[in-house]
């Protein structure tokens, strides 16, 4: 995010709910402010939600897509 304030981080976090691409978010550290998990149908879908959604959303400073190739492994079984 360009802004780092309240009322700018309300407004993204209001819109990112509002996206139904938008299937999971996180706030992080790092880099970025935020992690999207996103799904389409395709990469044309795809492309036009990072142009057309998210690219035109206010106070975004950049975004980096990471796609994933092939699942190795993928539990949300915690060990006891």
């Amino acid at each position: 995010m360009k802004e780092h304030n309240k009322k700018s981080g309300t407004k993204f976090i209001r819109t990112i709910n509002e996206l139904p691409e938008v299937i999971e978010c996180y706030n992080i550290s790092g880099e970025f402010d935020f992690m999207l998990k996103v799904v389409t149908e395709n990469m044309d879908a795809y492309y036009d939600f990072h142009v057309n959604n998210l690219g035109q959303l206010e106070n975004i400073g950049h975004m980096q897509s990471t796609f994933v190739m092939g699942v190795i492994k993928q539990t949300h079984q915690l060990i006891h």
